[in-house]
């Protein structure tokens, strides 16, 4: 049986083909290219379709609108279309891979942000973030299938070129970002639509930057010169520096000292942490996530005991309101007392170098490596005898008070 409205598809044909009334939709068809259709709609938009029959089902294809899409540019189309058609491939339904090929790094890198959850630190989701707005977010629309192992090599180097560090710490989060997508996103299948991390690249060229871990520590001959200069910071009053403010920063370097506990640790430290009872802390919010217990000796007792307040934390905030200081915030790092102490005694440190020498100490002493992990609170995932060795709180206080008497020594 003859199909009925075919015409040859030109300009002026199609141009004075006459729009429908009320809800029909006529089609016409090109006497050139089989298959191509165009439709008018009553409001005289005209759409070139291709239909066929997929599976026993007919479907229409739509190409584009007349006469946005040339008349030559749409017999084209449909020739691609029919292909599709006759290998079996609907081109109304895109693979799944496709579709899902087509998220962009952005999306990944929030997906990947909110399924970490409770287990990323604020700060350091705070350092995810800013490190993606200043360094990938000209990435951020491009789908992670294009982004090549050339374009990974070529920002490595551009950032290296301002910070070798900072451009490691780069793509290690990108690096982990791809690994999230990788196993992540899958099609019905349950095969993965990501196979590759052009991260890799870099360690195939062997690009990644060396970087020098710092190890600095006070020195023992120089721990009496801190000590003394510390001990001294409540006698001297600065117009930026309270007394009180003085007196929380003495303590608050002391306690690490004399603890190795991390900054954050320490200055998040509350009352609630505290067992006077047990002469204990512990720490349940930690780097590791890990709880962390510690015996405290008759030194740390005596710190807290100067320290009680009705204030939720140990080493209270010191920023002045009108009622006086802010009680219920942790202390900040008190950069500008740092910079004092390092100017009246000469010795340069930051917090963390308190800890650090709080475990050369413990090095030096040969505190047992299994006590010391438990004083640190650090987790070896390849030490698979750890998990089997129990240390209770009363077996490190003679590590502990050990440290703590060395110390003192020294700073007498």
């Amino acid at each position: 049986m003859a199909k009925k409205n075919v015409i040859n598809f030109t300009k002026g044909n199609l141009d004075g083909l006459p729009v429908p009334v009320g809800t029909s939709r006529p089609y016409y068809h090109d006497s050139v290219a089989g298959g191509l259709s165009v439709r008018i709609t009553s409001k005289g938009v005209k759409s070139f379709v291709v239909q066929r029959r997929i599976n026993k089902k007919p479907v229409i294809i739509t190409l584009g609108r007349y006469p946005e899409m040339t008349i030559q540019q749409a017999r084209n189309t449909a020739i691609k279309a029919l292909n599709s058609i006759s290998e079996g491939i609907n081109p109304n339904k895109k693979s799944e891979d496709e579709v899902i090929r087509q998220v962009t790094l952005k999306q990944v890198f929030e997906d990947y942000i909110r399924s970490r959850g409770t287990n990323l630190k604020d700060n350091t989701k705070k350092g995810y973030i800013s490190t993606f707005n200043s360094y990938l977010s000209t990435w951020s629309n491009i789908s992670i299938a294009d982004i090549t192992r050339n374009m990974v090599e070529k920002k490595h180097r551009e950032i290296t070129q301002k910070s070798p560090t900072r451009a490691n710490t780069v793509m290690r989060q990108l690096r982990a970002y791809f690994n999230y997508a990788m196993g992540e996103y899958e099609n019905s299948a349950g095969n993965p639509v990501f196979i590759h991390n052009p991260v890799s690249r870099l360690s195939h060229v062997k690009a990644w930057n060396r970087e020098k871990r710092k190890q600095s520590v006070i020195k023992t001959y120089d721990l009496k010169k801190w000590y003394d200069t510390v001990m001294e910071l409540p006698k001297h009053q600065y117009k930026d520096v309270y007394i009180e403010s003085s007196e929380v920063c003495r303590d608050l370097f002391l306690f690490i000292l004399f603890t190795g506990l991390r900054r954050r640790e320490a200055t998040n430290l509350m009352w609630s942490n505290i067992d006077f009872k047990d002469h204990s802390l512990t720490i349940d919010d930690t780097k590791n996530h890990e709880p962390h217990s510690l015996p405290l000796t008759p030194f740390l007792l005596e710190i807290l005991e100067r320290r009680k307040s009705n204030s939720l934390y140990v080493f209270q905030g010191s920023k002045p309101n009108f009622k006086g200081l802010t009680l219920d915030t942790p202390f900040n790092e008190p950069k500008n007392q740092i910079k004092r102490i390092r100017k009246i005694s000469g010795v340069y440190f930051n917090l963390h170098d308190l800890r650090r020498t709080f475990i050369t100490v413990a090095e030096s002493l040969d505190i047992n490596a299994y006590a010391l992990k438990k004083l640190l609170n650090h987790k070896d995932q390849r030490d698979v005898t750890s998990g089997y060795i129990i240390i209770d709180m009363e077996r490190l206080r003679k590590p502990m008070n050990k440290i703590t008497n060395y110390i003192l020594e020294q700073v007498k």
